[in-house]
């Protein structure tokens, strides 16, 4: 019985992998949702244009660079909508944003942040004292 239980634990322990070491001579860029909730995700898609295997950071040479993460989130049914009206399941929205920044630094860690405001997405990019660096805005599409 024992062994049932323990073989799928050790499958899914081999799906998450941990992060790699920070490397001194790039810049680190933790992402974060602004405002946790069940079923959002930020996700880094591609530095530069170049698309990335790991969406969980940015990890970059100094200088500027493009940054694109793919933000989703729900919305549940509300100003007089919900089951009701039909309206059973929440509504699924995906951003895709894109952040310029010109002075990345080596050594430095930095923070974008993702939230969500009336349809429209916004990534805030902070640097390690949590200055405000850059932000984007954009708009979201149901899919």
């Amino acid at each position: 019985m024992r062994l049932r239980l323990l073989a799928p634990l050790l499958l899914l322990s081999g799906c998450t992998t941990p992060l790699p070491p920070v490397d001194p001579n790039q810049a680190w860029v933790d992402l974060q949702l602004r405002e946790p909730a069940v079923g959002a995700s930020l996700l880094a898609e591609s530095q530069d244009g170049r698309r990335l295997d790991d969406g969980r950071y940015f990890q970059l040479s100094p200088g500027a660079h493009s940054l694109k993460v793919s933000y989703s989130y729900e919305l549940y049914g509300g100003g007089g909508f919900g089951p009701r009206f039909g309206w059973n399941e929440p509504l699924r929205f995906q951003c895709y944003l894109e952040l310029d920044y010109p002075d990345f630094q080596a050594g430095k860690r930095y923070r974008l942040e993702g939230r969500h405001t009336f349809g429209r997405g916004e990534i805030t990019l902070y640097d390690g004292q949590r200055e405000l660096v850059s932000s984007e805005r954009g708009i979201c599409t149901p899919i």
